[in-house]
């Protein structure tokens, strides 16, 4: 028994130790809900273009790039050194800022590819135009190499390629600093109307490309990070203005997150995030092919999904109002109230009606559907489906996570859940 003049703790002694104290319960709390300490966040933006008013080629384009950049699942055709890139026809992406050889670049962080490429100084603005440009010679830790790259891009026969030669250098993301990593330096570029400069991949890991470790491999090979994770949060714009896209390294932002991450198992033999999606439903029920489930590549860099035409009929014929358009593409009603949900092997994640459609200048009434006819047997889920999740890419066990996610005010402050 303490006397009555004895305290189990002097005031004065536990205010001093308070800041100790918080630290150590924070460090408990990221460990609880996987979230290193030690994360860093890149702010992202996003690259809208205004649409078309000619809907079916546009359509037709999107459908060209795609089935061009996974041609037999694989934007590696051969041995060489080619890659299959696409740009989905100066659709929205999502860019943010990189350093190579403390020269700074706009870069689309992409999932679906693994390799990173910038434009060269010598190329001209002709072919480049005002992009950011490598000078080598202002890098003391550039060092060039006898290789020559060639990334065949566009539609089929339209023979476009960004193409150049590659070179060592050291690459900052965030704090993160890789030293002699390959990258793509670009003479030739028809990417000279984009905002941003080049593309960094974080696909799981390398088949075939450049034959060296893309960023995130060196990385992990370097030891930079505790955790080899990255994480997405990208904005619902259209639902909340006010929200921010943001990339994470290293750990997770649980600001961002709403109850807890739960992963799935990658197939990445091919190089892609391939994972397994169970069911589809369109507001609340089922379309009942739980018994015979597809791959899905989940994708940053590719803004629509593309699933098996079957269930990507079906889906559409529990859509009031939803039309196969000229037999080409699905469109919906602008104002559709129906929710699709994906059914992974983690649990199932609902896209918001306002991200499924696809305004375009000719109407206010019939939108593009975000979910269209791929005419592969699988499914490719990008960013219609994954502006409605935090995502995490894990590159030490292989696996795709998904949460539901809230809105962010800005890169650290979150606003109630939408």
């Amino acid at each position: 028994m303490h006397s009555a003049d004895t305290q189990f703790y002097n005031k004065n002694d536990y205010e001093s130790a308070r800041p100790a104290l918080l630290v150590l319960l924070d460090a408990y709390t990221n460990a609880e809900q996987n979230n290193d300490p030690d994360f860093m966040v890149i702010g992202l933006k996003k690259r809208n273009v205004a649409y078309s008013t000619d809907i079916e080629n546009f359509m037709a384009l999107k459908k060209a790039y795609i089935d061009k950049k996974y041609s037999k699942l694989s934007k590696r055709q051969s041995p060489s050194s080619t890659i299959m890139l696409t740009d989905e026809g100066k659709d929205a992406a999502y860019f943010g800022l990189i350093s190579i050889g403390n020269q700074n670049f706009n870069v689309t962080y992409d999932t679906g590819s693994l390799d990173l490429w910038v434009p060269d100084i010598s190329c001209p603005t002709s072919i480049c135009g005002s992009h950011n440009r490598f000078d080598p010679s202002k890098s003391s830790t550039f060092q060039p190499s006898k290789n020559n790259f060639s990334l065949p891009y566009g539609i089929p026969g339209d023979n476009q390629t960004v193409s150049g030669y590659e070179g060592q250098d050291t690459v900052k993301l965030g704090d993160i600093s890789v030293t002699q990593q390959t990258v793509g330096l670009a003479v030739i570029n028809p990417f000279q109307d984009q905002i941003e400069d080049g593309i960094l991949g974080l696909g799981p890991v390398n088949v075939e490309g450049f034959k060296v470790n893309g960023v995130m491999q060196s990385i992990k090979e370097q030891h930079k990070l505790s955790k080899n994770i990255i994480g997405f949060h990208l904005a619902k714009e259209r639902k909340d203005s006010r929200d921010v896209s943001f990339m994470t390294l290293g750990g997770v932002n649980q600001k961002a997150v709403v109850g807890s991450i739960e992963y799935n198992t990658a197939n990445v033999t091919l190089g892609y995030w391939l994972i397994a999606l169970k069911d589809v439903k369109v507001d609340g029920n089922s379309l009942g092919f739980r018994s015979s489930a597809f791959s899905a590549v989940i994708d940053t860099g590719t803004s629509l999904i593309y699933g098996v035409p079957a269930i990507v009929d079906l889906l559409h014929a529990n859509i009031p109002g939803a039309m196969f358009y000229q037999q080409q593409f699905w469109v919906v009603p602008c104002g559709t109230k129906s929710v699709v949900s994906f059914t992974f092997e983690s649990g199932s994640y609902s896209i918001d009606p306002s991200e499924l459609v696809v305004k375009t200048n000719q109407s206010d009434e019939i939108c593009i559907s975000g979910i269209q006819r791929n005419t592969a047997n699988f499914w490719l889920i990008g960013d219609v489906f994954l502006t409605n999740v935090f995502s995490v890419f894990d590159f030490d066990n292989y696996q795709v996570g998904f949460a539901q996610t809230t809105v962010m005010y800005d890169l650290n402050t979150s606003g109630s859940a939408k």
